[in-house]
């Protein structure tokens, strides 16, 4: 492993792969709307296609809350802290669409949130997922 740094696992939840047709969207008015890659009970990444330039002449809204969805199930109103949100450098671009990849950590989660987020884990997931490579 020449050139590799050992890195030491900081996440206090297993990650799992999500199934196809999971989607996260941020804050209703936001326009941040993509396909869940990885979740957990502590947050998630998922990837969006970013149509507002950089530049843009207008207040974004602010992002507050995430809501989860798949065939027959909903859980919305998780509030989030954004820990990296980056463009995907090898996917195709588009014009002005840029496809990004955002990693969440969930905050301040009530016991129902908890509830309705492990409910949707154990129906919304694929596998376990032992270490994450992009």
């Amino acid at each position: 492993m020449v050139g590799r740094k050992r890195t030491v696992e900081r996440r206090k939840h297993k990650r799992y792969k999500a199934v196809e047709g999971a989607y996260a969207a941020i804050s209703p008015n936001s326009h941040k709307l993509g396909q869940v890659i990885d979740i957990s009970m502590g947050g998630l990444s998922f990837k969006y296609i970013d149509t507002i330039s950089d530049d843009a002449d207008f207040e974004q809204p602010p992002e507050e809350t995430i809501f989860l969805s798949s065939m027959g199930y909903y859980v919305g109103d998780l509030p989030f802290k954004t820990i990296s949100d980056y463009e995907v450098t090898n996917a195709p671009s588009f014009s002005s669409m840029k496809i990004r990849k955002r990693h969440v950590q969930f905050t301040d989660l009530s016991f129902k949130q908890l509830f309705d987020l492990d409910y949707y884990l154990r129906n919304n997931v694929s596998e376990q997922m032992e270490r994450l490579t992009e």
